[in-house]
């Protein structure tokens, strides 16, 4: 993808650029490095613990790399060049494949879409929510939002996530009828 400014981030915040410019991008649409969240505390508002794991498998690192060579080449073509005056920044040709994953290490992050920490499955087996989206275990609570995917979109999350609400309303609604129903 393309951010039409650049920006760089500085004490966790960004910052745009001064000067015009643009960013290329590349982001891995499938990794299957697994992290975790622990709850710390049975108070709400501590944070949790989470531990991204991110780029923790051998295929998510090649994956990386093969992003970053494609960046490369983009930023090579003709059209890129004729609208640029500097090249990238830093310079991915000068640089070996360890250390294009490094860099890719300390400047990658979530893009601020984080799904399937709440993953919708068969049994409390092998996630946490039923197909209706219900807390196994728990009555009363359910999840529907990105972190019920049961797996990762391999784009943005908003149009997912829409159609999630749409159908978690469709069966919030069904499950009250159902049970207005019920007690007749």
């Amino acid at each position: 993808y393309c951010n039409p400014f650049s920006y760089s981030y500085h004490d966790g915040k960004p910052i745009i650029d001064p000067c015009s410019g643009f960013l290329l991008s590349a982001q891995p649409c499938r990794p299957i490095s697994r992290g975790s969240i622990e709850v710390c505390s049975p108070d709400p508002s501590r944070q949790p613990l989470i531990k991204p794991n991110s780029l923790a498998a051998k295929q998510d690192q090649s994956e990386a790399i093969t992003a970053i060579k494609l960046v490369r080449s983009m930023a090579k073509s003709r059209s890129i060049r004729r609208v640029t005056s500097a090249g990238p920044n830093p310079d991915f040709n000068a640089m070996s494949a360890p250390d294009m994953l490094e860099d890719f290490r300390a400047r990658a992050g979530t893009v601020f879409h984080p799904s399937c920490t709440c993953r919708m499955g068969v049994d409390a087996s092998d996630s946490v929510l039923d197909a209706r989206l219900r807390v196994h275990g728990l009555q009363g609570l359910r999840v529907i939002d990105a972190s019920a995917f049961p797996n990762i979109t391999s784009g943005n999350t908003n149009a997912p996530v829409m159609m999630l609400a749409r159908k978690g309303a469709e069966i919030v609604l069904d499950d009250a009828k159902t049970q207005r129903d019920n007690s007749k």
